[in-house]
C-alpha cells in the first residue's frame, strides 16, 4: 500500500497480486493512510467487501431507500428529514462498505461545534436506522457496522446524549419585551397562541382554518403519537379566550389560504424567536419553552386537574407530562 498526492488530494493505493488495485481519494494524507491500513487489515482477515459488488450501495442511496420506505405509510417528519440531509451532505458520496468509524467521529467533531449533543445524537441514530433498514429490506450485507462503535464511544464520552430536560420559564418582564419587539410581525400571534394553548411550534405552523370551530370554541390538530397508526393521532383542544381573540383577528385581517399562517418552514419560527431574544439580551429562552410556560399556567392559574391538562397538552402519560410542568415553589405558598 502507498499514498500519493494528486493535485489537491491524496490517494491511497493497495496493490494485490493478480487482482485489480484498490484506490480511494481523500482531502487529507492522514485520512488516506488510515483508510489504506484499515482496508489492508480487512482484506487480511476476510472481512473486506469489494465496493464494486452489486450489493454495495452509496450512502445517499441508502438514505433514499429509507425515506421511501417510511413514506409508504406516512410523510417523513421534517425535522428527521433535515437531520438526514446533514448526513447526506457529509457521507452521501461514500460507498457504505467503505465507511470507517473514524469518518463518523470526524463528522461528530465538526457537528458538535454548532449543535447540542441531543441533536448530534439524532443525526447518528437516524443514520443507523437507515443502514439497518437497508440490511433488513434491501439485501445490504455488512460484516460490521462502524456506526455502532462510533455511537458507543460518543455516548460514553457524553458527546451525544438524550434531549435535556428544561425548566426555563418566562421571567420578569420578558413577555412584555418580546411582545414589544414582535410588533406587527407574523410571529406575534404565534407567540400569543403558544403561551395560551401550549401548542407546539409545528402544530401552530400547520394550523388549518377548516379545523378551527369558532361555534364550539375548539381546535383540531394532528399530534405525534408513537402508538398510533402512522405515528400521529387526532386531537381536539379547547380554544380559550386569548387564542380565540388572536384567531378571530387573523381571520378578519388576512385569510388568504387553507392554513392560518403563511410561513414556509416551521423552523423559521424558532429562528426568528432566537434572533429576538439575542437582540433583547434574553438568555437561554427557546420558543418551545413557551409550551412549558403554558402547561405550568394550566395548573397554577387555571387550577386544572391533571387529566384535563393531559387532554389539552396531548401527552400520553403522566411521566411525559411531568417534564413540561415547571411549577415555582413561591407560587405554592399560602
Amino acid at each position: 500500500m502507498y499514498v500519493r498526492k494528486r493535485g489537491d488530494v491524496w490517494q491511497a493505493v493497495i496493490k494485490r497480486k493478480n487482482l485489480p488495485s484498490i484506490q480511494k481519494t481523500f482531502p487529507l494524507k492522514g485520512q488516506a493512510e488510515t483508510w489504506g491500513y484499515s482496508t489492508q487489515v480487512a482484506i487480511a482477515n476476510g472481512s473486506w467487501i469489494d465496493p464494486r459488488e452489486s450489493r454495495s450501495m452509496l450512502i445517499s442511496d441508502i438514505l433514499d431507500l429509507y425515506k421511501a420506505d417510511i413514506e409508504k405509510f406516512e410523510v417523513m417528519d421534517k425535522s428527521k428529514a433535515h437531520k438526514l440531509d446533514m448526513v447526506r451532505r457529509y457521507f452521501g458520496h461514500i460507498v457504505v462498505h467503505e465507511l470507517q468509524a473514524n469518518e463518523i467521529m470526524n463528522f461528530a467533531a465538526e457537528r458538535s461545534k454548532t449543535v447540542k449533543p441531543s441533536t448530534l445524537g439524532k443525526n447518528l441514530y437516524f443514520f443507523k436506522q437507515a443502514i439497518v433498514n437497508a440490511e433488513l429490506l434491501h439485501g445490504l450485507k455488512l460484516v460490521e457496522r462502524p456506526i455502532d462503535n462510533a455511537i458507543k464511544i460518543l455516548t460514553d464520552r457524553k458527546i451525544i446524549a438524550q434531549s435535556e430536560e428544561r425548566d426555563r420559564r418566562l421571567e420578569g418582564n420578558e413577555w412584555e419585551r418580546l411582545m414589544d419587539e414582535a410588533g406587527t410581525h407574523w410571529i406575534r400571534p404565534m407567540l400569543e397562541i403558544a403561551v395560551e394553548s401550549g401548542m407546539r411550534q409545528g402544530e401552530i405552523h400547520a394550523l388549518e382554518w377548516k379545523n378551527i370551530n369558532f361555534e364550539k370554541s375548539t381546535i383540531g390538530l394532528w399530534r405525534k403519537n408513537r402508538k398510533a397508526v402512522g405515528g400521529k393521532k387526532w386531537h381536539v383542544i379547547p380554544m380559550w379566550k386569548g387564542v380565540r381573540e388572536v384567531l378571530l383577528r387573523l381571520s378578519n385581517e388576512s385569510r388568504k389560504g387553507s392554513t392560518v399562517f403563511c410561513v414556509k418552514r416551521a423552523s423559521s419560527i424558532s429562528d426568528k424567536f432566537a434572533r429576538m431574544c439575542t437582540k433583547l439580551g434574553i438568555v437561554d429562552l427557546r420558543f418551545h419553552d413557551l409550551r412549558h410556560e403554558a402547561i405550568s399556567r394550566m395548573f397554577e392559574v387555571r387550577k386544572m386537574p391533571v387529566e384535563q391538562v393531559r387532554l389539552v397538552s396531548g401527552h400520553s402519560s403522566l411521566d411525559q407530562l411531568s417534564r413540561y410542568v415547571n411549577l415555582r415553589a413561591e407560587d405554592l405558598v399560602d
